[in-house]
């Protein structure tokens, strides 16, 4: 059979509009772009690096990047040769080559095990994030982390999670809160207890909207917030287990009728702008304590992964929703 020759007016990939190009980039995962799209041809490897694709990085792609979480084998099957994934690290190197410092927002998927070198080549090379999300799932080493979060002076808002055994925050976040004296707008996925309620008023005394959706949190600590945040216009409450007494682990979703009386005399004097609270029949509450812990009968670890990979997304305030 005869080869058929190209007509000459059919437009060729190369020759595509460079503002095209970078529209249908910005659709793609960050993977995609940097390892595929821009190794195409040198049209296309510049493209990629317009800096209007890496105002906001987002790594949700599981299916190209090693978790390297030793705590959640059963998100990657790592015996499928059908995509090559990339280590964490490569990754980032790789995006440090393509923006140029230039992202301003930058959002870790909820089971990626970030170590502290990783967070250092980020605070290094793209000093201007002013909104991240960083899920934590080791204890970090508090020089490293403190000298990471000093390089991210315009850091305004921060969605903070801590899965460990111990899921207690405070060291780490004293240690932000030093660094971070912009910081506005603040999402914790641990519990509140007094400790960590101490450190944010003394802080970071003008925070003005945090959230604590879906945690456990104490409500002496939940008190102190609202009385020692002065500047405090929004607060999110939502789905939260509330507990009285350290060392038990038991408490109510939703407040007591005695504490809600005494919100209600705190916010005669203290008025928000937006106050999420949950009452006892509440059927998201239901459904989140569902899925607290390990995976119960009937639910898959997938399924449970990807319900806490929800919840890490998702907020009644937007500014927390990515």
């Amino acid at each position: 059979m005869e080869r058929q020759e190209r007509p000459e007016n059919i437009p060729k990939w190369e020759n595509m509009d460079r503002n095209m190009l970078v529209n249908i980039f910005k659709k793609l995962d960050v993977v995609d772009v940097i390892m595929g799209a821009s190794r195409v041809c040198i049209t296309w490897f510049l493209a990629s690096h317009n800096k209007t694709i890496w105002n906001s990085i987002k790594l949700n792609d599981l299916d190209s990047i090693v978790l390297d979480n030793p705590s959640k084998p059963h998100l990657q099957d790592h015996n499928n040769g059908e995509k090559h994934r990339y280590h964490l690290r490569e990754i980032l190197i790789e995006i440090n080559k393509f923006c140029r410092a230039a992202p301003v927002e930058f959002f870790f998927n909820v089971n990626s095990n970030v170590q502290e070198e990783d967070l250092a080549f980020i605070s290094n090379g793209l000093p201007n994030i002013r909104k991240l999300a960083l899920p934590i799932q080791k204890t970090q080493n508090l020089n490293s982390f403190a000298s990471s979060f000093s390089k991210w002076k315009n850091l305004q808002t921060l969605i903070i999670a801590k899965f460990t055994e111990d899921d207690d925050l405070s060291n780490e976040f004293k240690a932000i809160a030093e660094n971070c004296r912009n910081l506005t707008t603040i999402k914790f996925t641990c519990t509140l207890d007094q400790k960590l309620a101490n450190i944010i008023v003394r802080k970071l005394p003008n925070l003005e909207r945090l959230s604590f959706r879906c945690t456990s949190v104490f409500r002496r600590a939940v008190m102190s917030l609202m009385i020692g945040l002065q500047n405090l216009k929004s607060l999110n409450l939502s789905h939260c287990i509330f507990r009285k007494r350290y060392g038990l682990m038991s408490g109510t979703l939703g407040l007591l009728p005695e504490d809600k009386s005494l919100i209600q005399r705190i916010l005669k004097f203290k008025e928000l702008e937006t106050f999420k609270l949950c009452y006892s029949d509440c059927t998201t509450c239901v459904d989140v304590w569902n899925h607290t812990g390990l995976p119960h009968y009937g639910t898959s670890e997938a399924e449970f992964s990807n319900f806490w990979d929800k919840q890490w997304k998702t907020d009644e305030f937007k500014e927390f929703e990515f």
